[in-house]
């Protein structure tokens, strides 16, 4: 079973060291982890488009370009959509595997961690779907939107069209588009802990998950609760966390 990543080069430091233990701890549960990047993106014909659109969205919305790291969010979907597998797991280079094993992916568009975008599943077909989806519904519900977020990433797009906190229709928009979104902190996404060796923030009765995302957020908590943490740079230590993490879970 295949997972990929997406990586563009932008500058943000220790992100290779980062991508080396992404792709131990999908290996060491039988995936094959690949990466992808921008040229992948740039293969699919509906480039131009999703590029340009996305664009224009952030100008409408919020009066701003999104920068080269807020594009990536958005056009990773695309470089997906180039591949040429049935199905497949895709992620954040920082969602980490301690025990998730070989699973069949849903049929579905699978958001794994509901409207944030780390972990999901599909198909080439179904990512491209989701890239028109973007542009579609942001379209049909452009002037609700304005009085409700900017688009700075895609999580923003799940978020507002697609949680019906925010939209009345949007079960009825996950059902067009055949997406499904789920959230299950027992077992995926939890943040972790170095030193309780436990996931970060969530009930006691959470001893362990399958799968962690150490993402910035959990960096920044984890120096704010714990002293010896709060003067070191997050780059670095969102690496080492993660090296804690593996260390601490080696079967």
């Amino acid at each position: 079973m295949k997972i990929y990543t997406y990586y563009e080069n932008i500058n943000f430091p220790y992100q290779n060291e980062l991508i080396e233990l992404w792709k131990i701890s999908w290996s060491r549960q039988g995936y094959e982890p690949i990466v992808l990047n921008l040229e992948d993106a740039k293969k699919h014909p509906y480039f131009n488009t999703l590029y340009k659109e996305i664009q224009s969205f952030a100008i409408q919305l919020g009066n701003h370009k999104i920068n080269r790291y807020g594009m990536s969010c958005w056009l990773r979907w695309l470089a997906y959509a180039t591949q040429t597998e049935e199905r497949f797991y895709v992620s954040d280079y920082d969602v980490i595997n301690v025990n998730f094993p070989i699973t069949e992916p849903n049929d579905k568009l699978h958001l794994i961690d509901s409207a944030c975008p780390c972990f999901a599943s599909g198909t080439p077909k179904q990512f491209e779907n989701l890239c028109r989806a973007f542009i579609e519904i942001t379209n049909e519900r452009l002037e609700i939107l304005k009085t409700q977020t900017v688009y700075n990433h895609d999580q923003e797009f799940f978020q507002y069209n697609l949680i019906p906190q925010y939209n009345d229709s949007a079960e009825d928009l996950r059902n067009q588009y055949n997406i499904l979104m789920t959230r299950d902190r027992t077992s995926i996404g939890c943040f972790y802990d170095p030193i309780l060796k436990a996931p970060l923030h969530h009930n006691d009765s959470i001893k362990s998950n399958q799968v962690y995302h150490i993402a910035h957020t959990n960096i920044e908590n984890l120096k704010t609760k714990y002293p010896q943490y709060s003067n070191l740079n997050s780059n670095k230590l969102r690496v080492d966390v993660v090296k804690m993490l593996l260390n601490d879970h080696i079967s």
